[in-house]
């Protein structure tokens, strides 16, 4: 078997402040007179969003973003990521920071972008919008992705928990996003069932869905996100640790693959989950007995589906043969 932390790879599916490193959010977290440690362990979707909400609030200076940004590219390059698209909201620190959503966008992108460079990996943005927020908040959302499309900005999601159904709400955001060119991206078929997935693909016309294992329930509609070539960024150890199913063995990747869904493995939120990107190829091998040609596929899909450059999408093709074709 090959090293997996080798295998050049996207990261698509990575909440930016929920991949923070433990150690800088604890001493973050000290300077503000708290003894912290991340949770790991929740009885549910509602626990795990308050600790989250929880743990933001120890983000409390430009600096400490800058830092954050800094550490995440820094691990994806340990991690043999050749290419990475953190998901993030600028909103979520303009009022604490005092400073205008375009600021911390910019500072952001400013460490993003340097830190790609120092360590030689590509380096996209997928721009939030929250599904609970009013959808005027939403469309101003895509709106702000969209003026961006020229500034790395290359997807708009919806995150949060998604609604039931009735996607329709939501068509015109993204419709702003994908005018500009940008993919769209929602979270979606994680804690809503088969209807939350066929409904986003009805309405919003996704390039991607955020999780979507939930669709499995529906073999009609595994086959409906294999014949339109939506990509499904899926996150194993997220959606166990949710309980989203119950263990490793019930995650329905082979199925997906067996379809022939594209399917791109992730993090989703390492600070929480302890699992990085290669932890995520290692563990679906590990269960699942996947060959290395078969995660290299995989690979090559989340090469495929990042809206990376296409130099770059060429060569990291070219660098995923290469892994495969190197002794195991």
């Amino acid at each position: 078997m090959r090293d997996v932390r080798l295998l050049p790879k996207a990261h698509l599916h990575l909440h930016f402040e929920g991949s923070a490193r433990p150690s800088t959010i604890i001493e973050l977290a000290a300077r503000a007179g708290v003894d912290y440690e991340p949770p790991t362990a929740f009885g549910s979707f509602a626990e795990f969003e308050a600790a989250y909400l929880a743990m933001v609030e120890f983000i409390r200076t430009p600096d400490d973003v800058v830092r954050i940004c800094h550490e995440i590219v820094a691990d994806e390059a340990m991690q043999g990521v050749a290419y990475t698209q953190p998901m993030f909201a600028p909103g979520f620190f303009s009022e604490r920071f005092g400073m205008s959503d375009a600021e911390v966008f910019d500072v952001m992108r400013s460490a993003l972008l340097e830190a790609a460079t120092a360590h030689g990996i590509g380096i996209g943005f997928l721009l939030a919008g929250i599904w609970t927020l009013p959808i005027a908040s939403t469309e101003a959302a895509a709106h702000f992705a969209a003026e961006r499309a020229d500034r790395n900005v290359i997807a708009f999601g919806l995150a949060g928990v998604e609604p039931v159904g009735g996607y329709g709400r939501w068509a015109r955001a993204c419709a702003i996003a994908r005018e500009a060119g940008l993919l769209i991206v929602p979270h979606t078929g994680e804690l809503g069932g088969p209807l939350t997935v066929a409904s986003a693909v009805d309405y919003l016309r996704p390039d991607r869905i955020a999780h979507g294992l939930r669709a499995s329930e529906e073999p009609e509609l595994v086959a409906r996100l294999a014949n339109m070539a939506i990509a499904c960024d899926i996150c194993p150890t997220s959606n166990v640790k949710l309980g989203v199913f119950p263990s490793m063995p019930d995650v329905p990747l082979p199925q997906f693959l067996a379809a022939g869904v594209p399917v791109t493995l992730n993090s989703d939120d390492q600070l929480f989950f302890g699992s990085m990107i290669s932890d995520e190829y290692a563990a679906m091998r590990d269960t699942f007995g996947l060959t290395d040609s078969e995660l290299a596929a995989i690979a090559h899909t989340s090469a495929d589906v990042s809206g990376a450059p296409a130099e770059l999408t060429s060569r990291m093709h070219r660098d995923i043969d290469a892994w495969l074709a190197t002794p195991a």
